[in-house]
């Protein structure tokens, strides 16, 4: 896992389709950060964090799953996708969104 400012996408070799994006369900600032989300995961018995990237409050993009795996994210769902999360359950913020915009742009072209 790592943490960049900006991320330049590269399709992966594997066909998707769609983009899930998820909430990591907590404001809590100490839940705000990748490796937290990674140990939820883990403890949930999943192998790896399931998600993509995750977009930490700062709008930091922080990459988890390699793009060439397909995510543990939306049951039933995954295949086909990239998951991103936001951090947060409601209180997401400016940089989170305009970093999400952009990312998403990219991901479409």
């Amino acid at each position: 896992m790592a943490t960049i400012e900006y991320y330049e996408f590269t399709p992966p070799k594997r066909e998707v389709n769609k983009i899930f994006l998820h909430c990591s369900a907590s404001d809590n600032p100490e839940h705000d950060n990748i490796k937290v989300i990674q140990k939820w995961h883990l403890l949930r018995g999943f192998v790896g964090i399931g998600y993509h990237f995750y977009i930490n409050k700062q709008g930091e993009i922080h990459i988890g799953r390699s793009l060439e795996r397909t995510p543990a994210a939306q049951e039933g769902y995954n295949k086909g996708s990239i998951a991103i999360c936001l951090g947060g359950l409601k209180d997401f913020t400016i940089p989170q969104l305009v970093v999400l915009k952009k990312f998403c742009f990219d991901i479409n072209k």
